[in-house]
């Protein structure tokens, strides 16, 4: 029997990398309260968050509430070193996404057409 499983189709899996620190520490809070199904893990000097519904969102204003002071998007973005998926921001929050955002509203639109 032959296996027709593709190791290279697309997936849901959406991963983020922070670097250790009190701003990581208080986003770990944060997504294990808001988002306990976001997996968490511990690599050395840097934790990887992960999910494979698609979709990781972080909420700068609660992160903020976590570390016990505001904290901005720039702040926040120093100490994430990578990520997988496609990202989409604004100033009080993080998201990143399996979504083709761009490409699905066009063809929603070329549908509708």
């Amino acid at each position: 029997m032959t296996d027709h499983t593709d190791k290279n189709v697309a997936n849901n899996q959406v991963v983020i990398v922070l670097m250790k620190s009190p701003e990581c520490d208080a986003t770990l809070d944060y997504l294990a309260a808001d988002h306990p199904d976001v997996k968490r893990e511990d690599l050395g000097p840097y934790w990887m968050v992960s999910s494979d519904k698609g979709e990781i969102v972080i909420d700068l204003k609660r992160v903020g509430e976590e570390l016990g002071e505001p904290l901005s998007l720039g702040s926040w973005l120093v100490i994430m070193s990578s990520f997988v998926g496609r990202v989409m921001t604004d100033p009080m929050s993080f998201r990143v996404t399996s979504h083709m955002t761009d490409l699905e509203g066009a063809r929603s639109a070329a549908s509708a057409g």
